[in-house]
């Protein structure tokens, strides 16, 4: 398989969204406006196309996986899964995602649009299913700030407790984070996109540090890595828990999608970010992970994976002395640029859905001035609060983080499927020129298969509470899904006005 069968020419001619088989209901490229859309002229009608060169979207993938939080904040609970094998699990993942990714840029390249998976699955498929898939992915992307600024929240309540005494309660960081992240995607994608560029530059070189001098500073046992992370590997459903969690790491990669209607040449340069994001980001977990565990010591995994404080501090202050903070910054910069990538591309979808018509037509408002889906915005600011604060006070901003991310990737397991279906239906079914087995067949199968093989596995047995609850809220979830999305189109599959 060569680059060019998953990186599109600069931009080939426009085709109508009929002639790709796009149901009606699936958004096209450019989108078509309306009368309604329109306003007289008053306020701006689209997102603010080509403001996004290459570099600028591949920074969206690589911060929404959030190399820093996917490191310092989940290595532990990988690790007391997956013993001296964490990096093992990594590499897993990292094959894993990088067979999602290439199926998911045949669909970027073909149909790009605000939507993301719901014009995929809309168009490739059927828009029932591509509501369906979008309702999935609600349980994902929307969350996903919630989750990470409480978790952050959490993180310097414990800093600031073990190493100055002070009391820090999470929720004083997490309110005025979100009014933050609120105002930088509020006021434009260019503002927002800038910001996560230097905030992932210097959260990768401060942990590639770290990870540097674990590695030339072995602790205790390294000698013996090899032997332990065979022991452990064959040890069951931990595994296979820590591969699913480490998917969750990596998601974030397909958050480039929504990005097509602001991103220049995007036939071309979405399919390269999102291949780039998943090899940048497989490599700096894979390979940091194991020089991290290596300076505490291959030996004492266990006593890494029980820590009453998180770990990685812990060599941080052996490694780097008085300069330790810079991994709290590392983190910090992590959690506000995975959120604001998490914020736009979640808002980005509540966009075209509302165009579409399938959720609330308001969520389609532009701002004149900054060109941002406002009321989506608003929305998501909603969501955010709603679900951080709730669930942040009901079971702790910790196992929040845990609890959601587990429940999202068995979720995101259905969306990842549902897009390798449609890339064989779209080859097989309507280019059929251009249809290549391994690339087409072969590769969207042996990802599906990957996937539900290892989230069965990670949840038989169950976990402990209160991440065992998970596979429930993920079923009911998606239980709800199927009901709304038959009230609105019926057993004929015709749509109920």
């Amino acid at each position: 398989m060569s680059r060019r069968d998953w990186e599109a020419p600069t931009e080939p001619p426009a085709r109508d969204a009929q002639e790709h088989g796009c149901a009606a209901g699936a958004a096209s490229f450019p989108p078509r406006l309306n009368s309604a859309d329109n306003n007289g002229g008053k306020e701006a009608r689209q997102l603010r196309h080509g403001a996004l060169k290459f570099p600028s979207v591949l920074v969206q993938g690589v911060t929404h996986i959030a190399p820093a939080v996917g490191l310092v904040l989940s290595l532990q609970y990988i690790t007391l899964n997956a013993g001296a094998a964490t990096p093992l699990a990594f590499a897993v993942a990292f094959c894993v995602v990088l067979t999602l990714g290439i199926s998911l840029t045949q669909l970027a390249r073909n149909h790009p649009s605000a939507g993301g998976y719901y014009t995929y699955i809309s168009c490739t498929l059927h828009p029932r299913a591509g509501f369906l898939t979008a309702w999935i992915y609600f349980l994902y992307d929307p969350t996903s700030t919630a989750i990470n600024l409480a978790f952050m929240g959490f993180f310097l309540q414990n800093a600031c407790r073990t190493e100055f005494g002070v009391i820090f309660p999470w929720w004083v960081f997490f309110v005025p984070a979100v009014a933050v992240v609120t105002a930088m995607v509020y006021r434009g994608i260019e503002i927002s996109a800038k910001a996560m560029g230097w905030l992932t530059a210097v959260e990768v070189a401060i942990l590639v540090t770290l990870s540097t001098l674990g590695a030339l500073h072995p602790g205790a046992g390294a000698a013996h890595s090899a032997a332990t992370a065979a022991k452990t590997t064959v040890s069951g459903g931990g595994f296979y828990l820590a591969v699913v969690f480490a998917v969750f790491s990596f998601t974030g990669f397909e958050s480039v999608a929504p990005l097509a209607e602001e991103a220049e040449h995007p036939r071309r340069n979405l399919p390269r970010s999102i291949v780039y994001s998943i090899v940048l980001t497989g490599i700096f977990f894979t390979v940091c992970s194991w020089g991290i565990l290596r300076g505490w010591g291959i030996a004492q995994t266990g006593e890494f994976a029980r820590s009453q404080e998180n770990p990685v501090l812990i060599l941080a202050r052996h490694l780097l002395g008085g300069a330790w903070m810079l991994v709290v910054l590392a983190v910090f910069n992590s959690i506000m640029a995975a959120s604001i990538a998490c914020t736009t591309a979640s808002t980005r979808v509540f966009f075209a859905m509302g165009r579409q018509g399938a959720l609330p037509r308001g969520l389609a408002k532009i701002h004149p001035r900054f060109q941002t889906p406002m009321n989506a915005i608003w929305l998501q600011t909603a969501i955010t609060l709603g679900v951080g604060l709730g669930m942040g006070f009901w079971i702790g901003p910790d196992q929040e983080y845990y609890f959601l991310g587990v429940a999202m990737t068995l979720g995101l397991i259905l969306v990842y499927a549902a897009g390798n279906l449609g890339v064989f239906l779209d080859y097989w079914l309507r280019r059929r020129q251009e249809y290549r087995p391994v690339l087409h067949l072969a590769i969207p199968l042996l990802s599906t298969v990957l996937l539900f093989w290892a989230g069965c596995r990670s949840i038989v047995p169950l976990p402990e509470a209160p991440v065992r609850y998970a596979p429930i809220l993920a079923a009911v979830w998606i239980l709800m899904g199927v009901a709304i999305t038959f009230s609105r189109w019926g057993a004929t599959g015709e749509p109920i006005r």
